[in-house]
């Protein structure tokens, strides 16, 4: 089956979810700083208590869909924005990821700066190695990426964004997720649980600990 994997992307959420059937449905232009996902009165509760929200939608023929994280840090927006343009620092979020390689970083267009990075991930005997184009908006606090056109992967596609927000307490920081991501090959239901659902959780609670800290 082809799923979706959250890369740690950097492995970084976010538009409005609706109703997601068929794979067409799924699709997401990662364009510009996504809007703030609508919480429900339970997830407002979960994020004042610390803890992550995690969504996880998927297209009824594939399996394919969007995972979409957002958790309350308490400490300022500029403190967290620090720490995720730090892409070296992953695999001490990640058991998966093993290797990470900064090989592009100049300005880009648009205000924005351009920073490519190597991920190089393996869990049990698969081997997962591509290369992300990173869109930064410092000013903005978000960053987009997609696959870099210019290089091989052993992935079909990935998406996603990372975007901070004020948080609920002054001086604190929201920080949303969105991925779509699809590995492109049959793996073991363990194997992508580890990959998607387990690595997002492990890397949202990472920076928070290291944020806070």
């Amino acid at each position: 089956m082809r799923r979706i994997l959250p890369l740690l992307a950097g492995l970084a959420l976010l538009s409005s979810l609706g109703s997601l059937s068929p794979r067409s449905a799924l699709a997401h232009d990662f364009i510009g700083k996504p809007s703030f996902p609508t919480l429900t009165a339970k997830e407002q509760e979960r994020l004042a208590r610390g803890k992550l929200v995690l969504r996880t939608e998927r297209g009824s023929e594939d399996g394919s869909g969007l995972i979409t994280g957002v958790i309350e840090i308490n400490a300022s927006i500029d403190e967290v924005w620090k720490l995720l343009l730090q892409f070296e620092l992953v695999p001490q979020a990640s058991k998966a990821v093993k290797e990470v390689t900064r090989y592009i970083d100049q300005p880009g267009k648009g205000g924005a700066r351009d920073v490519g990075i190597r991920y190089q991930v393996k869990i049990a005997w698969v081997n997962i190695s591509y290369y992300i184009h990173h869109d930064i908006y410092s000013q903005q606090n978000y960053l987009n990426w997609t696959l870099d056109p210019t290089k091989e992967h052993d992935i079909a596609r990935t998406d996603g964004s990372y975007s901070l927000w004020p948080g609920a307490k002054p001086g604190s920081a929201r920080f949303v997720y969105i991925t779509e991501v699809d590995t492109g090959r049959n793996i073991p239901d363990w194997i992508e649980e580890e990959l998607t659902e387990s690595s997002l959780k492990r890397f949202l609670v990472f920076i928070k600990k290291q944020a806070e800290s």
